[in-house]
């Protein structure tokens, strides 16, 4: 297992290709390998032979309104004939080795099969939405005094990154996008973007979208307040010449189906990303648990792929004292009775805000006495979990 040279990223390509089934066009090549050499590729070798990789991305993410370090896990793809051989695991395993060395205290990815990485420890963090809408269904809100205006490829990320951000801090689990995210993976040729801007000038919301074959898409639906939610939908309500349906996509919590005149439209939710802490040390460290002064809270994690965060961790409102065998760190000498206990999963379950506390402990995923489940539910910020990216 090595890391793979610039010289051999056609066969990452390839691997891909193979694995899920689809093939770069020539026109492409170029800068898919340009796009693939940003990436740290880790291969499983047989020999010579590439059996095994995935790619390692370095992002920022938001969480309880801070920016986390977070290493996105993709493209894990395996040969055939090399396949159930552990090599997948290993891979894994490496990658949250390195990740931690890096500083990245979470980590992302999208996943094939779901039980397949909640064996390694990811847990679900987002589910969408996509409304399925028929003509009639584009009926418009009450009016607003504000403008819609499609905003020219070039100006996307210096007008809307800012909308962006305002938006993606308002949940857990969204990207920090750069301004070449922007570019290379938000950007699809055929769609637009339309900005809502406001009596006081500010752009307030803004829709990614396109039109093919009379049907709207839209894939991105950002508002900061119910005036630009009201403005964006009415401009899509003057498309109604245009189309005979559309669908449109959003975070599993949106209330928006309410504001339709039949809110009675089909609907899919499902399951989107996973995520993982991978060092609980530094995460609970950075995490803004709101405790008083006199209160404080043990943690006892088993995680059986990364071995660094088996223990049991004291929250306190000066910081987090940790206890791992017979290591011990600062007051913390003996791990106590009292606290809760969980799996990796579960943890990381509750503070990115997927699941509840009390559901999680009704499920029987975490364990410990009421008491300390009600600090816990008290001390973790809520928010709604979202995630609009892919990778």
């Amino acid at each position: 297992m090595r890391k793979l040279e610039k010289h051999e990223v056609m066969d990452a390509i390839r691997l891909s290709e193979y694995a899920f089934q689809y093939q770069v066009p020539e026109k492409d090549l170029e800068k898919r390998k340009a796009a693939y050499l940003k990436h740290e590729m880790w291969g499983d070798f047989d020999g010579d032979d590439l059996a095994a990789k995935l790619h390692l991305i370095n992002f920022k993410t938001w969480i309880a309104g801070k920016q986390f370090a977070m290493g996105g896990i993709a493209s894990v793809a395996t040969y055939p004939e090399y396949r159930r051989g552990g090599r997948v695991a290993k891979l894994l395993r490496h990658a949250l080795s390195e990740m931690k060395n890096k500083g990245q205290s979470i980590s992302y990815l999208h996943p094939f099969d779901i039980s397949f990485y909640r064996k390694f420890g990811f847990e679900v963090l987002s589910s969408w939405k996509k409304l399925k809408l028929k003509k009639e269904d584009f009926k418009p809100l009450p009016r607003v005094s504000g403008k819609v205006r499609r905003i020219p490829l070039e100006q996307v990320y210096e007008t809307l990154n800012p909308v962006y951000e305002t938006f993606a801090n308002r949940f857990n689990g969204m990207l920090a996008r750069t301004e070449d995210w922007w570019k290379e993976r938000v950007y699809s040729e055929g769609f637009l973007f339309a900005s809502y801007t406001n009596t006081s000038g500010e752009i307030t919301g803004y829709a990614y979208y396109q039109i093919k074959d009379h049907s709207l898409e839209i894939e991105e639906f950002v508002c900061l307040d119910g005036e630009a939610r009201r403005g964006l939908w009415n401009y899509f309500c003057q498309h109604d010449s245009m189309i005979d349906n559309g669908t449109l996509l959003t975070h599993e919590g949106d209330p928006f189906p309410f504001l339709l005149a039949n809110p009675k439209v089909k609907t899919k939710v499902e399951a989107y990303f996973m995520a993982r802490i991978v060092d609980v040390e530094s995460f609970l460290t950075d995490y803004p648990f709101t405790l008083d002064q006199n209160e404080s809270l043990f943690l006892h994690i088993n995680d059986d792929h990364a071995e660094w965060n088996n223990g049991s961790f004291h929250i306190k409102s000066d910081g987090v004292d940790i206890y791992r065998g017979d290591k011990v760190n600062a007051s913390c000498e003996h791990p106590p009775k009292r606290g809760l206990r969980c799996s990796i999963n579960t943890l990381t379950a509750i503070l990115t805000g997927y699941q509840k506390a009390e559901f999680l402990y009704e499920a029987g995923l975490l364990e410990g006495s009421e008491k300390d489940l009600e600090l816990l539910k008290k001390i973790v910020p809520e928010r709604e979990t979202n995630f609009m990216d892919f990778f």
